[in-house]
């Protein structure tokens, strides 16, 4: 019979109340005494009080609960990732992760997860969002590994929903002619989300200097982001001016002739405004940034005008890519353009429509190979 090594004892029962008990060494040789309602349960307190020690961590204990480990991670995201990034994260772990927050940290297991996530999914939340969620759990409980509180990070062993990819709603060239075809104010901002596929906040934090007219191209170099006010300075603007947060983000690209002439036309219009404190290209008329908000009311006014289907701001991004698909561009190219880091990325959200170009990529090696042999 295989006897246990110093310190790593067998489970037994107590006898006033029931419960399984193993008896541990910790680094230094005090014993300490690990309980549970099964041999099962105590044996893998066990396992894994035994694994921190061995690799110098501190050993788990039963104090440290699940909410504090995720109010300590939320504390020190703030301030190293955007604000409406850290706003995001705040809104998983008071809402989402309530749930969850008063289990000892190394009392919880991978059931008490998926019960988590099944709750969100009977309450009729999407699985992108509750896969985000499994995500930020994840973050916060590597961060607890990383800290040495306990050996192994739960979420990562629990399997996240299936995600299926969202059929992109796109507007083919001929409706985003007939779009640019409407006059607007704000016709050279709608010219450079359809031709050049920037974001909304990226657009509206272009400034002239960042534009190059007679060299036909322009550079972005950041995004008008709206700031909560829980995360914004005191006495902070509302409306802010921040860098790409990759340096992907910082891209050159060439102005088509039409999106040139758009701009060139907007400066005129624009001339006898204040000018801008940040020299931004879009202001309101007084000067001052435009907030987002009131270009989505724009869109939706001008999408009746113009009698097309009606998509969301950000899918003018996606009709641009869609476009330049169909008419021959690499996943490569709109790699750039979009400011990805990866190629993945790309892919992921735009892959689909390089396969539907198949057929035609089979008629081109028709045409060059079909007469070989």
């Amino acid at each position: 019979m295989t006897r246990a090594a110093k310190g790593e004892g067998r489970p037994f029962k107590r006898a006033q109340d029931g419960r399984s008990v193993v008896v541990v060494l910790d680094a230094e040789g005090k014993r300490r005494y690990l309980y549970g309602w099964s041999s099962d349960e105590v044996l893998a307190k066990r396992d894994d009080f035994l694994s921190a020690t061995r690799m110098g961590l501190t050993p788990p204990t039963g104090k440290l609960s699940v909410g504090k480990v995720l109010d300590d991670w939320l504390a020190d995201r703030r301030g190293k990732v955007r604000p409406a990034t850290w706003i995001s994260y705040e809104g998983q772990v008071r809402i989402h992760l309530d749930s969850i927050r008063r289990i000892q940290l190394v009392k919880l297991r991978p059931g008490d997860v998926r019960r988590l996530l099944r709750d969100r999914e009977a309450a009729g939340c999407a699985p992108r969002s509750v896969a985000y969620t499994l995500t930020i759990l994840r973050m916060a409980l590597g961060q607890a590994v990383r800290d040495g509180l306990v050996p192994r990070n739960i979420g990562s062993v629990v399997d996240g929903p299936r995600v299926v990819r969202a059929e992109l709603e796109v507007w083919t060239a001929a409706e985003a002619r007939q779009v640019l075809e409407v006059q607007s104010d704000l016709h050279a901002l709608w010219a450079l989300l359809l031709g050049r596929g920037l974001r909304l906040g990226e657009a509206l934090g272009l400034r002239w200097s960042d534009i190059d007219l007679a060299g036909g191209k322009l550079r972005v170099t950041g995004s008008i982001r709206p700031v909560d006010r829980r995360v914004r300075a005191e006495g902070a603007e509302r409306l802010q001016r921040v860098e790409p947060k990759t340096e992907a983000g910082w891209r050159t690209m060439a102005l088509p002739d039409f999106v040139a002439a758009a701009l060139r036309d907007h400066r005129a219009d624009t001339a006898d405004r204040p000018v801008s404190r940040l020299g931004l290209v879009f202001t309101t008329t007084r000067g001052t940034p435009i907030d987002p908000r009131n270009v989505t009311r724009a869109w939706t006014g001008l999408i009746k005008v113009a009698d097309v289907k009606r998509i969301r701001i950000h899918d003018a991004r996606h009709s641009c890519v869609a476009i330049l698909l169909g008419e021959g561009a690499t996943l490569e190219d709109v790699k750039r353009l979009l400011g990805h880091e990866t190629i993945a990325t790309t892919s992921d959200l735009y892959g689909h429509l390089v396969e539907s170009r198949s057929r035609e990529m089979a008629n081109v090696m028709q045409r060059a190979l079909g007469g070989a042999g």
